[in-house]
């Protein structure tokens, strides 16, 4: 399970907006494409992207923006909805998400999640507590957190690299390309270093929400391409009943970073006891 929270959670990190990037000579045609006008994220927005694991694992993931409301400090905000499985149209998903999420703007901010939901393959979709929300936001922030540091300190350890051997981002023109959607409208951003392509991205002010059409990492033969999109979603997840027991803290520290699917405490129930 840990497995799908990671594709979750790395393509909520594509979500950030082009636009807001600094100006440079490998991004002025990104920006250039972006300024002729992104569809800002509204209600019935949807996209699919079909995973490709180097010919081994397929799968797909589907977000879309099924609802609009205040949430509880009285900011605008929109309901997304998640879904992650082996067939394009999620029959039978291996995992359903449904997260209150504020907005600033034309800009959804995931890191503002109000309420969450988490349902699987054989179990209900819950509602999280307040405090199990908290805590599981707390653990993946300091997950981020660590990793950047281990991160940083290997790169601190290791030798400074050749100047050729040194990552360069380069972009090209817009250009017209075919995907499993239709063919759009995008610009290629790559990573290499020396002659070797690193990572192969696809922008495209057309495709909503993400606006990513395509990613390709060559030396691992692996790839993330837009199957299909559009603005007519609708909600999707079965929603458990409004009195229904939600996920408690307790039961949320015992099994993340696995995002808890299960039966939760009655709340009738005491804490356990800590050994």
């Amino acid at each position: 399970m840990r497995a799908w929270v990671l594709v979750l959670v790395g393509a909520l990190l594509l979500a950030a907006s082009p636009a807001r990037a600094q100006e440079t000579g490998s991004t002025r045609s990104v920006l250039a494409h972006f300024s002729k006008g992104v569809r800002s994220a509204r209600s019935g927005d949807w996209v699919t992207y079909r995973f490709d694991g180097g010919g081994m694992r397929v799968y797909y993931w589907r977000m879309a923006v099924v609802g609009e409301e205040k949430d509880k400090q009285g900011r605008d905000a929109v309901w997304v909805e998640m879904e992650a499985g082996t067939h394009p149209a999620m029959k039978s998903p291996l995992m359903q998400i449904r997260m209150l999420v504020a907005r600033e703007g034309d800009q959804i901010r995931y890191d503002a999640i109000s309420r969450l939901y988490v349902g699987g393959p054989f179990d209900r979709p819950q509602e999280f507590s307040d405090e199990a929300l908290e805590h599981v936001l707390k653990q993946m922030n300091q997950e981020a957190l660590d990793d950047a540091k281990e991160n940083a300190a290997e790169a601190a350890k290791a030798p400074p690299l050749p100047a050729n051997m040194k990552p360069v981002v380069r972009s090209g023109k817009e250009t017209r390309l075919m995907t499993l959607a239709g063919t759009i409208t995008a610009v290629q951003v790559e990573l290499v270093v020396k002659r070797t392509v690193i990572k192969r991205m696809w922008l495209s002010r057309e495709i909503p929400l993400l606006q990513m059409a395509k990613v390709e990492i060559p030396g691992i033969a692996h790839s993330m391409e837009v199957a299909e999109y559009g603005i007519d979603a609708k909600p999707r997840m079965l929603m458990p009943a409004p009195n229904a027991p939600k996920v408690r803290l307790e039961y949320a520290d015992r099994v993340f970073p696995d995002l808890p699917i299960g039966e939760p405490a009655e709340e009738s129930e005491a804490p356990e006891k800590q050994p």
